[in-house]
């Protein structure tokens, strides 16, 4: 067993400090930032692994997460924040990787009491306990406050080199990263999209309308406007010419048939994707929904191109809108 140590690495002030003060240890220290469709930190990881001189995995989540998503053991925070078995998640494949490395423990920079969700004291001995990890679980900034770890018991860590940071203040971390010689202390990032009550009711919508919802549409939901047209479809309409572009490179990545991408050819508007019951039947009420968010005069033929999984075809559609079309009930 090498004296290595793999460190889940946001990029954040709090595991960049686990990884230093492993680093002076004497270990070995291996970043590892996980990508999570609601949740992107990869350069704010590759900033903290190069402030720290130090090799950065990077790994994605699998269709498993799903399941985390849609069936937490441990229920959801104030919005659709699954935040104790996401973590448990997290830490399974740290796990991985350590064993793969034949190394001898995981660390994080959780701080006792600072995260209602996953940072109280039963909660940091359930995730130990449910990734497998038990006490190769090491938390530097707060161990001094926690029951000794295996490393610890066994003189690999000395616990007299560790700390005991509780709560929420930041202050005394800003002033240990300044004694530890970190050049560019870290800000506090935005966090998961998953913690934001106006956001949460677009995961639900997904979860509870389309049993077959991947990473992508996870994913997905972070662009543009989500419009409901109906239990089965749904659409999702760029913001601007930048969201229009990210909206065909999801497409062209689509892991499903169920969905068209619907382009304006003879207006200017948004790009947007149609999902669920793609039938020509919803073209017309896609593309009439698309109308309403066109601020410019349009022609009284409005012409768009549908792209589906083995063709292109344009239509063209009377303007303006019929007096019975449907009102579409759109996310936030």
């Amino acid at each position: 067993m090498k004296k290595l140590a793999v460190v889940l690495l946001s990029g954040g002030l709090d595991s960049t400090l686990a990884a230093r003060i492993l680093q002076l240890q004497g270990f070995e220290v291996i970043g590892l930032t996980v990508r999570l469709p609601f949740h992107r930190c990869e350069s704010a990881a590759l900033q903290a692994a190069c402030e720290l001189q130090i090799p950065l995995a990077m790994r994605e989540v699998g269709e498993d997460y799903m399941e985390v998503l849609r069936y937490p053991r441990h229920g959801y925070g104030k919005g659709a924040n699954p935040c104790l078995d996401c973590r448990t998640y997290m830490l399974r494949m740290a796990r991985q990787l350590m064993e793969e490395l034949d190394g001898m423990l995981v660390a994080t920079g959780e701080v006792l009491g600072q995260r209602p969700m996953s940072q109280k004291r039963p909660h940091l001995g359930i995730t130990a306990y449910e990734s497998g990890l038990q006490d190769r679980l090491l938390r530097p900034l707060s161990a001094r406050c926690l029951p000794p770890t295996w490393p610890e018991r066994e003189g690999y860590v000395d616990r007299e080199k560790l700390y005991a940071f509780t709560g929420r203040s930041r202050k005394p971390l800003w002033a240990l990263a300044r004694q530890l010689g970190l050049k560019n202390i870290p800000e506090s990032g935005p966090g998961c999209s998953l913690t934001d009550v106006q956001f949460a009711p677009k995961v639900f919508d997904l979860l509870d309308n389309d049993p077959r919802a991947s990473l992508w549409d996870c994913e997905l939901l972070t662009l543009g406007r989500h419009v409901r047209l109906d239990d089965c479809t749904k659409l999702v309409i760029g913001r601007n010419e930048m969201q229009n572009l990210q909206l065909r490179r999801f497409f062209a990545r689509r892991p499903r048939q169920d969905c068209v991408l619907v382009t304006p050819i003879n207006f200017i508007g948004p790009d947007a994707i149609l999902i669920g019951d793609v039938s020509e039947s919803q073209w017309e009420k896609a593309v009439h929904t698309i109308l309403r968010y066109v601020r410019r005069e349009l022609p009284p033929l409005v012409e768009v191109e549908i792209c589906t999984s083995g063709e292109i075809i344009r239509r063209r559609f009377s303007h303006p809108l019929p007096e019975n079309a449907p009102s579409p009930d759109r996310l936030p």
